[in-house]
């Protein structure tokens, strides 16, 4: 089992991250189309969806956890696809390749650059959008980072990590522990279907809210100053996208949440993460779109609490046309 699932045969080189299989072509139905709508959901033997063959040529690159992989998504309806249509339409070519894998928050961001980023001959981005918040809301604050772990204090620690990057038993085990932890925290595709009917019920925040939160959003932080400083030294620069979950609404200085759901907690805690990485990108001067605060979705736009349909994700590329082009083409036209 391990030699025929596992990565073993592979080169020192080979790319190879979970749920990004490179080379990988998925055609079949989605429940986000008409019934009979067949769409296709592939990636490039760097693990891509989108983009062009030669990594060289990638101007943009995202980042980011089932938003941006959007597995339900036909290729040439992502929210980055309609993004690179939006720029072009702008007099602002963009070639732009999407590297959302499902479940990333900026701790699987982080560890991107260590075994997968940096075996991409020629790519050197001028620009990484961040699509982030909703999966941050959910990690562990005690949660040790891959890239902390894999700093090797002995010859044990080296080849403890060579047999977790290449053992299929290992995989399975991460990916049932991820879905374990994306059930936990709703995260789940179609868990929270959205739907003009969804019946909403009065909320409140627990007491210990605030004291909960706290150590997430000053972890959070860390992550961002060192996925910057990993960005910037990556010759990129980075943009931050805050995100919306649908399941917890404020009316009238009141919380309400999608019946039988924990949606205000979860909601609250991104609008807390949210309010980190605007505030990050202030002290720092780094760029953020705050997208989560400024887009007017509909409900409609959603297939569940998260995850946007075809016409969310057209709404998303253009809004983010319209904020990047000014970003994307100020910065080409002083590289020029």
């Amino acid at each position: 089992m391990e030699l025929w699932f596992g990565y073993w045969l592979d080169g020192p080189g080979a790319v190879s991250m979970l749920d990004a299989n490179p080379g990988r072509i998925e055609v079949r139905s989605s429940p986000l189309y008409p019934p009979g709508t067949t769409i296709t959901n592939s990636r490039n033997r760097y693990g891509f969806r989108g983009g062009p063959a030669d990594p060289a040529r990638i101007d943009v690159l995202a980042l980011g956890g089932s938003t941006t992989a959007e597995r339900y998504i036909d290729d040439k309806d992502m929210w980055t696809a309609q993004l690179e249509t939006g720029l072009r339409q702008s007099d602002c070519p963009m070639t732009i390749a999407n590297a959302g894998v499902d479940g990333y928050s900026t701790v699987g961001d982080i560890a991107s650059f260590n075994g997968w980023f940096d075996r991409v001959p020629g790519l050197k981005p001028r620009f990484m959008l961040v699509y982030v918040g909703i999966n941050d809301a959910a990690v562990n604050p005690k949660a040790a980072w891959y890239e902390k772990s894999v700093r090797y204090k002995s010859q044990w620690r080296q080849i403890e990590h060579y047999v977790a990057s290449r053992s299929a038993l290992h995989r399975l085990h991460v990916a049932l522990r991820g879905w374990w932890q994306a059930r936990e925290n709703q995260l789940i595709h179609d868990e929270l279907p959205i739907t003009a009917g969804t019946l909403w019920e009065p909320a409140s925040l627990p007491p210990d809210f605030a004291a909960t939160v706290a150590p997430k959003v000053e972890a959070y932080r860390r992550r961002l100053s060192r996925l910057t400083e990993l960005i910037r030294e990556f010759g990129a620069r980075p943009v931050y996208i805050t995100q919306r979950r649908m399941d917890g609404r404020l009316v009238d200085g009141h919380w309400q949440q999608i019946a039988g759901s924990d949606g205000a907690r979860h909601t609250a805690t991104v609008d807390a993460i949210n309010q980190a990485t605007l505030g990050f990108c202030h002290d720092t001067g780094e760029t953020c779109v705050d997208l989560a605060g400024r887009i007017d979705f509909s409900s409609s736009e959603f297939a569940d609490a998260i995850h946007t349909n075809p016409a969310g994700s057209a709404h998303i590329g253009r809004f983010l046309a319209r904020e990047l082009a000014p970003v994307l083409c100020g910065e080409t036209s002083r590289g020029r």
